[in-house]
């Protein structure tokens, strides 16, 4: 029985740089949600309550506030820093502990209200393996720039 090509790369194919481009939007999910969230905890942008209102929330979860204080600038920095892929892994690290502990936080409160904490926990981990890829500025700073795909009889092959 003759294989079918065309079933197999549909089902398990991938593109580079269709995979850079996945990566970018996985960074710009993660880090536009961070940054609405972050600022809306430091500076009260987006309905938020501010970094005073915010440290005594969490004061009354009890959770010092030194610590309530990085959790917020890590969530708002870490978001601006994801979102243009500049110091992409080390900044992934803190989002990633931030997250492990908001959705141990969560779990108190039913697995419902840890979903979110551990989908970004998730995502920021999928970045910090794989690294902010083409199109960042990690990656221009670097001196990497996409490589033109090569156009053959046989069609479109990525560099």
């Amino acid at each position: 029985m003759k294989k079918n090509n065309a079933v197999g790369a549909l089902l398990v194919g991938n593109n580079a740089n269709l995979l850079d481009t996945a990566i970018l939007l996985l960074r710009l999910g993660v880090g536009v949600t961070l940054f609405i969230v972050g600022s809306g905890k430091v500076l009260g942008w987006f309905g938020g309550n501010g970094l005073e209102k915010t440290i005594q929330i969490y004061a009354k979860m009890g959770i010092a506030p030194p610590l309530a204080y990085v959790s917020c600038f890590t969530e708002f920095l870490g978001g601006i820093l994801l979102i243009v892929g500049f110091l992409t892994r080390p900044a992934a690290i803190p989002v990633a502990i931030n997250m492990l502990v908001a959705t141990h936080v969560m779990l108190s409160r039913g697995f419902v209200a840890s979903i979110a904490p551990f989908s970004v926990l998730v995502s920021t981990i999928v970045i910090l393996l794989t690294g902010p890829m083409t199109f960042s500025l990690d990656s221009w700073l670097a001196g990497s720039r996409p490589a033109a795909p090569e156009v053959t009889a046989q069609g479109i092959k990525a560099k």
